[in-house]
């Protein structure tokens, strides 16, 4: 959809005897803003009623109307103000405008349901309405008095432009949603080539036989938003979204314009490619590979030499320059961020600036400095809280925010000593100690530090303070390397035993001799031991089955256990009791239950959830909010970068974990 206003009329309002729907006619349109003819012609005697057309709107003002006599009166009035037409476009859109209006029915109505960005029926909605009420009463003031500096935008407009808008009874289409029709129900479009439907911009793309370059674009009702007679050739309406369109021009194919939504010319052609990156920036490339960032709608110059611009994960925007330096051993990229706007957030003046935290606007940002590359703190106002001077700051991933613990930032200073940051950039205490392991996960927990003093592993909390004495380093190290390789299946084998060989079972050995019954027993456990949902669920997958490649193979001690994985696969992406989550995809924590279907997960809110928390983190969370439910969250293979959710009963977790095993799995209670 695109945010249109619109113009009708109507022979009685909503709430009156005789209003009728299938009467309504069309008048004008204009997408992504409502132009100024459109308020002025709403005028001073407007009120706010109720439009049927959207469900919310049934009972609820929404919409403007004005007495089709008022408007009337102000388009003769401004005419009269008007210089003559400059041209025969501007002759003919004045005239229609004159005779769409004497034809109206007594009730005019301008709909801008979808330019106010707030829901009907909210306050906020009713004071963009009101705000937009009060600018046509101004407008229609002004007109009285014959301000013409307030009426500039409309004493100088010709054909359709922002400030009129597209005047036709077509426009009565934005009573229903815009689709795509069959070309051979277009009259418009005989003779012409249709090379396809641009949802993004509710258009047919065509171009005209013999030119297949020169393409237009044209809704179903027959507006041209960008005509063939322009002669325009690669048009890219991929960036509607944005709400632009670039385009070049048959005679200059190599020179590239944007244009908006409704065909109008914001920046016209210009050497080079362009690119846009949101609502409000260009990049623009030169030939010889010279970029640079222009602000749209005006393509004001933001910023000069720009060699790569990219979408960050936390919504602002990425770029990349080289510093200035002549000397060619001394110049290198560096990195800074902008917002959507082309406001810069960060200077360009980092080798990295990774992603701002959701809650503690606060991001670690690099320099290179004497040929090695240290970290330090930035706000969301670009201001540097903690210079670069430390060898590491605690993330999840290398583009992540600062891990928070108590609302501190684990670091390590370039000397090699743990400290602790505050959120302004300060150290919490005087590094003195050296982290006690290389891997951070290890060295920092929740509420303390692992440290090495005199050869010997403490413990320390986050204010400095050494708090327990454990054992030397090697034997530190080798009991922590002890339960790492424990927690992923890799501890001590026996060499003298050699590793049981898995069966394995194709599909039709499974159909033929699994036991169904005991397929339910195991799909109950996936179920929270609902009977009818495991039936079902056993059923599903057998038939699934029947239709897999006949040569795969699953492994399992029984035809039963090479079946379970797949019985979970169908109790979670057919019964919703189950889901597969990306080791990166923590923002899904907070939607687990959009996820997972349970009624125990439908009140889940992540309340405890830090900046820069990673998957453990949020799947921890989960497992406590199931706890009292008697539920256990569980991962049916661990060790994998894909976590496989489930949820078991807590008094079927030891079958789980049986059955799992026996299926050649590596399940983890959580």
């Amino acid at each position: 959809m695109i945010n249109t206003a619109a113009l009708f009329s109507t022979a009685f309002l909503p709430g009156q005897a005789g209003f009728d729907t299938e009467t309504i006619t069309g008048l004008a349109e204009w997408r992504l803003d409502v132009p100024t003819l459109f308020k002025l012609l709403i005028g001073a005697g407007t009120q706010a009623v109720a439009w049927p057309i959207y469900g919310d709107g049934e009972d609820c003002a929404c919409v403007l109307a004005a007495p089709m006599a008022q408007a009337q009166a102000s388009w003769q009035a401004l005419s009269a103000l008007m210089g003559r037409p400059r041209d025969a476009a501007a002759i003919v859109a004045r005239s229609a405008i004159s005779a769409l209006l004497a034809s109206g029915q007594p009730w005019l109505i301008l709909d801008c349901v979808q330019l106010i960005p707030h829901d009907i029926g909210t306050p906020e909605y009713a004071a963009g309405l009101e705000a937009l009420r009060a600018e046509a009463q101004a407008l229609h003031a002004a007109l009285l008095r014959g301000e013409r500096e307030a009426l500039a935008p409309l004493l100088a407009a010709g054909a359709a432009s922002p400030a009129t808008g597209y005047w036709s009874a077509t426009a009565v289409a934005q009573l229903a949603d815009v689709e795509e029709l069959g070309t051979d129900e277009l009259p418009f479009l005989q003779g012409l080539e249709v090379v396809g439907w641009e949802e993004d911009v509710l258009c047919h793309e065509v171009s005209a036989a013999g030119e297949p370059d020169v393409t237009g674009l044209v809704t179903p009702y027959g507006r041209w938003i960008v005509p063939l007679s322009q002669r325009y050739v690669d048009l890219g309406v991929y960036y509607a979204d944005d709400g632009w369109i670039t385009f070049a021009t048959a005679d200059a194919p190599d020179a590239h314009g944007v244009l908006d939504l409704n065909g109008t010319v914001v920046l016209p052609p210009a050497p080079g490619a362009l690119y846009v990156i949101s609502p409000h920036l260009l990049q623009q490339i030169d030939a010889d590979g010279a970029s640079r960032l222009l602000h749209l709608p005006d393509g004001a110059l933001l910023i000069d030499r720009v060699d790569n611009v990219c979408q960050r994960e936390d919504g602002l925007i990425d770029i990349e320059r080289q510093t200035d330096q002549t000397d060619d051993d001394a110049k290198r990229n560096v990195h800074g961020v902008l917002d959507k706007t082309g406001k810069v957030v960060v200077p360009p003046a980092y080798s990295s600036v990774q992603d701002f935290g959701t809650k503690k606007k606060i991001a670690i940002v690099s320099q290179r400095i004497a040929g090695r590359f240290l970290f330090g703190l930035v706000n969301s106002q670009g201001e540097l809280l903690a210079p670069c001077q430390y060898e590491a700051i605690d993330c999840a991933t290398t583009s992540s925010p600062p891990k928070l613990r108590k609302n501190l930032i684990f670091a390590i200073d370039a000397q090699g000593l743990a400290c602790m940051l505050t959120l302004d950039g300060k150290q919490a205490f005087t590094p003195l100690y050296p982290p006690a392991h290389h891997l951070r996960g290890v060295a920092v927990q929740s509420d303390f530090l692992y440290v090495v003093k005199d050869g010997m592993a403490w413990s320390m909390d986050f204010t400095g303070q050494l708090l327990e004495q454990f054992d030397t380093m090697e034997n530190f190290k080798a009991a922590i390397t002890a339960q790492l390789s424990e927690s992923i299946g890799l501890g001590k084998k026996n060499p003298e035993k050699k590793p049981a060989k898995r069966r394995s079972f194709t599909p039709a050995q499974i159909m033929a001799k699994a036991d169904r019954e005991q397929l339910r027993s195991m799909a109950a456990l996936l179920l929270q031991g609902d009977a009818e949902l495991a039936a079902r669920c056993v059923d599903i997958t057998l038939e699934e089955l029947a239709q897999d490649d006949p040569e795969e193979e699953y492994e399992g001690d029984s035809p039963e256990a090479a079946c379970f994985f797949l019985l979970w696969s169908t109790a979670s992406h057919t019964q919703g009791h189950g889901t597969t989550l990306d080791w990166k995809a923590v923002d899904e924590v907070p939607r687990i239950a959009q996820h997972i279907e349970l009624p125990a997960l439908q009140d889940f809110r992540w309340k405890e959830r830090e900046d820069g928390d990673a998957m453990a983190e949020g799947l921890a969370a989960i497992a406590a909010h199931l706890a009292p439910h008697q539920l256990r969250l569980v991962n049916m293979h661990g060790g994998e970068d894909t976590y496989y959710l489930g949820v078991v009963r807590a008094q079927d977790a030891a079958a789980f974990s049986k059955v799992a095993l026996q299926a050649a799995l590596r399940p983890v209670l959580l």
